[in-house]
């Protein structure tokens, strides 16, 4: 049943305060942005971050309009925000930063918000509901058959939220215009700073229209902002509908392409429940090609979060480069780094792409422009990727597409709402194997599938641990990638370790897509053959010294690839056995040694790496604490400079130093067969905290007078301090 509305704030006197001209040269019947408050603003109450001395929010309507909230409302939560208020932008923003109400850059002076999301920080509303109306003066109509309202907003939604415009013709009863809610928009919604422009249909005959904006069903679940607001005979120029377009499948464009695409985005599903639950779809398709993990970053770059994780799927790139580092996606650096399905869009305009999910930050962020980019909206998340994958089955029957994605997201829900150790989550997780199976089975149904070559690949954003993710937990970073399709080879023929930064490059070289090496992408071809020396050797030794660790993670050895040298002055028997030195090792057995300290984030590294780690090395017996020291180098074989004038030394490094009483000090070294050895890069704890993460390295040196062959030295000295990682070494005379 629905709350009784109370007037809080109303005025008798219908008067237009705070004009705002149109950017359309319609004429306008009526208008008003707030800033007529300025002289009734008032500091802060209930509010703790604002300074205390800002004027900058009331209760106070303009003449002519009313806010009206539930009776129940009352003395419950933020005082500032208890239904409708009206506020200054840098008030409303100081309440609580980093949640896009820094982006209502449209908005100017004094402001209109319903902020349910901060009402609900106080005096413990519970389970109380937000439901709060605002409502213009009556604005008159008469002779118009049609007018726009117009205003500027900045709009948030999660959860059961409900928003909405209703108009009401000579004092009869509310006409609804349009409804934000998961229903129409989805389940996480972020409109920002869009200027709107409602039409308005007018009945023969009326005279005037009130026009309400509504709140309903709302607890701790965004805000609702605007500014700006005109009844005008046209839309604004540069306004946008309220809702967006509704595409179907039959909208999709024919395709060009014979080589074809399938990638199904499924989120929040663990590599290791997938085990446990049966994946025999998912296993059939990955047994024809590459299927096994692909480690994500952990928190020294970015959480193990949707955001970030999708993406890197998606831009080819890690968080350090596209920006994307929580699921707001603030910061994301757009231009630079679009979604891969836009790119091919811009490179081969005819090809014919189609995208469906659920998860509306996807659709809002991250996917620009797919030929069909679909929003399944639906009471949960079993019922929405059965839509995505219905629509998703009718593309595949009865149209010619040449690049699809498919985003599933029933395990991610189940592993928030029930945990992903419960048997719901494996259940979950069988669920969504049989639509990937019913997708793969409808690809090879097509009437020209013997003339197509498709590339399929499957992959999720992240895994989860207990009931969520965002962490440096194992099972959180330990995501898995699908590819199977020409020119990949099976894992039982070539086993690597593959990232969410692969998938963009094996799409666009099944495509025949170029790749700009300006775009600065951070993946390879999946399939792609290393050339990395560490990977010519074996690191399979179990753990001695360190705790066990998870299944199939791979080991570690004090093996060294042919003709490299390590030469140790660490104490014999001193510290943990694994880490008395450079050793060779995986990068996962390496990073569970101890999470939480950015081991997570040498993403650039894969396969096997050298690692050379003090801190870990330390952690039996502190030898550090007796004044022992870790001194180890590793050096390459002698690389012949055949008259060459330079030479290049290229890796990959993850450096980390603390300033915490502990020595440490690194340095790249040259040494050339004339004796001469020159410093190329150097590092010390002297100099305070260092954290270079994941960077690709390039140092040079001109060749001294009578050298005929240069080797490269790693050198490590330190007490309990950081950790250097580096993969990838390349030595070039030029």
């Amino acid at each position: 049943m629905r709350l009784r509305l109370t007037a809080l704030t109303a005025c008798t006197a219908i008067v237009l305060a705070g004009i705002v001209a149109p950017a359309a040269t319609a004429a306008t019947i009526g208008s008003e942005n707030f800033d007529s408050l300025a002289g009734t603003l008032q500091p802060r109450t209930t509010e703790t971050g604002i300074p205390a001395d800002l004027l900058g929010w009331t209760h106070t309507a303009p003449s002519g309009w009313t806010v009206t909230s539930a009776d129940s409302m009352t003395g419950k939560g933020m005082d500032e925000w208890r239904g409708w208020s009206f506020a200054t932008p840098q008030f409303w923003t100081a309440a609580q930063t980093g949640q896009g109400r820094e982006s209502f850059t449209k908005a100017g002076g004094v402001l209109a918000v319903a902020e349910n999301d901060e009402w609900d920080d106080a005096n413990s509303p519970g389970d109380q509901l937000f439901e709060s109306t605002l409502t213009s003066p009556a604005y008159t109509v008469a002779g118009k058959s049609k007018v726009y309202v117009n205003y500027d907003q900045n709009y948030r939604q999660t959860g059961p939220q409900v928003a909405a415009v209703d108009v009401s013709f000579d004092g009869g009863a509310p006409q609804r215009q349009f409804t934000y809610s998961t229903a129409t928009l989805g389940d996480q919604v972020y409109r920002e700073n869009e200027t709107i422009a409602v039409p308005v249909t007018v009945p023969a005959g009326a005279q005037s229209a009130k026009i309400s904006w509504v709140i309903e069903d709302a607890q701790n679940d965004w805000y609702w902002a605007i500014d700006n607001m005109s009844v005008n005979d046209d839309a604004r120029a540069g306004a946008v509908p309220p809702l967006p377009k509704v595409q179907t499948p039959d909208d999709l464009p024919n395709g060009t392409s014979a080589a074809k695409v399938l990638f199904v985005d499924l989120d929040g599903m663990r590599w290791d429940k997938m085990q446990q639950a049966g994946t025999p779809n998912l296993s059939a398709v990955g047994a024809t090609g590459q299927f096994g993990p692909a480690y994500i970053q952990d928190n020294a770059i970015a959480g193990t979060n949707s955001g970030p994780g999708h993406s890197n799927m998606f831009t080819g790139v890690w968080p350090d480069k596209h920006n994307v580092l929580d699921n707001s996606f603030n910061g994301y650096r757009k231009s630079q780094y679009p979604d891969f399905i836009t790119r091919a869009e811009g490179l081969k305009p005819e090809l014919s792409t189609f995208t469906t999910l659920d998860w509306t930050p996807l659709n809002t962020y991250l996917i620009d422009r797919p030929d069909v980019k679909l929003q399944q909206n639906g009471a949960n998340q079993q019922i929405t990727d059965r839509q995505s994958t219905d629509a998703a089955l009718e593309v595949l029957g009865k149209h010619n597409p040449d690049l699809m994605m498919v985003y599933l997201h029933d395990v991610d829900a189940t592993g928030h709402s029930l945990g992903s150790d419960s048997p719901d989550y494996l259940q979950a997780i069988r669920r969504v194997d049989a639509k990937f199976g019913e997708l793969v089975a409808a690809v090879k149904a097509r009437a020209t599938y013997k003339d197509e070559r498709w590339l399929i690949v499957a992959a999720t954003d992240h895994g989860q641990t207990g009931f969520g993710h965002g962490g440096d937990q194992h099972t959180s970073r330990q995501g898995w990638i699908l590819a199977t399709g020409p020119g990949i080879p099976t894992t039982a023929t070539l086993r690597r370790e593959w990232r969410q930064v692969d998938i963009m490059p094996t799409v666009y070289r099944h495509l025949g897509l170029p790749i700009d090496p300006a775009w600065g992408l951070d993946g390879v071809p999946i399939g792609a053959r290393s050339n990395d020396p560490f990977d010519t050797v074996a690191a399979t030794s179990g753990v001695v010294d360190e705790a066990l660790k998870p299944a199939g993670i791979g080991g570690w050895t004090t093996a060294l690839p042919t003709s490299w040298t390590r030469v140790d002055k660490t104490p014999a028997g001193s510290g943990v056995t694994e880490y008395r030195g450079w050793r060779l090792m995986s990068g996962e057995f390496w990073t569970t040694s101890e999470e939480g300290q950015g081991r997570g984030s040498f993403v650039r590294g894969r396969d096997v790496i050298a690692v050379a780690d003090p801190d870990e090395w330390n952690d039996k017996g502190d030898p550090a604490g007796g004044a022992a020291l870790f001194d180890s180098a590793l050096t390459t074989p002698w690389v012949p400079l055949r008259q060459a004038a330079g030479v290049q030394v290229d890796y990959l490094s993850h450096y980390k130093q603390v300033a915490a009483g502990q020595p440490q000090d690194a340095e790249v070294v040259a040494e050339f067969d004339n004796g001469v050895k020159r410093v190329l890069w150097t590092a010390s704890a002297a100099d305070g905290a260092k954290f270079d993460i994941s960077k690709a390295m390039h140092l040079t040196t001109a060749v001294p007078t009578g050298a005929a062959k240069v080797r490269v030295t790693w050198h490590l000295k330190a007490g309990n301090n950081g950790y250097w990682a580096i993969d990838a070494p390349k030595v070039v005379a030029d």
